[in-house]
């Protein structure tokens, strides 16, 4: 039997994803540069550039995850914890989506990273620009998680030729995941 492909004469070449893939990796990585490599006073309590009050400003429009932000406000190693374990993630990320490495699964990360943080996109003076980033940043994560686009000009092209597809785990939802 010949193989079909959907829509074959409409098809989008995996190369076009690469500019989503290198725009959402970078804006990760560049969040997490900035705060635990270029400037880390923003994760140091005792710093004025100290971000742990920009959580003190999401708390009234944290939905589900209020119970975890008041715990972690009102234990002060517990967000200094948090807050530097969420940048070297973001950093982390980053990087993997940049170069291709694991992308479906840094994608899922960086999905469950801006849709947990999407309340806050409504926070500050510039709330318009930073809702407009956080839902590119969750579409991009999406696309770059179906598409597998790490296979193409990233390192999942290799892991893929050797290993072909390898869920995250064997269980009925997890299945559908894919490393690479």
């Amino acid at each position: 039997m010949a193989k079909t492909e959907l829509n074959e004469g409409n098809s989008t070449r995996m190369e076009y994803i690469w500019p989503i893939r290198f725009a959402v990796g970078w804006m990760f990585l560049d969040g997490g540069l900035r705060k635990a490599v270029l400037k880390p006073e923003k994760l140091d309590p005792n710093s004025s550039s100290f971000v742990g009050g920009k959580l003190v400003n999401f708390l009234p429009h944290a939905g589900p995850f209020k119970p975890l932000l008041l715990m972690t406000l009102e234990n002060r190693t517990l967000d200094v914890t948090f807050l530097t374990v969420f940048s070297y993630v973001e950093l982390l990320v980053g990087i993997m989506i940049v170069i291709g490495l694991l992308t479906r699964l840094a994608s899922l990360g960086a999905l469950a990273m801006s849709v947990g943080f999407a309340p806050a996109y409504w926070l500050g003076s510039t709330c318009e620009d930073e809702w407009q980033i956080g839902a590119l940043l969750t579409a991009g994560s999406v696309v770059l998680m179906l598409t597998a686009a790490g296979r193409v000009w990233g390192l999942d092209h290799f892991l893929y030729k050797k290993f072909g597809d390898r869920p995250i785990a064997n269980v009925p939802i997890l299945k559908w995941i894919k490393l690479w």
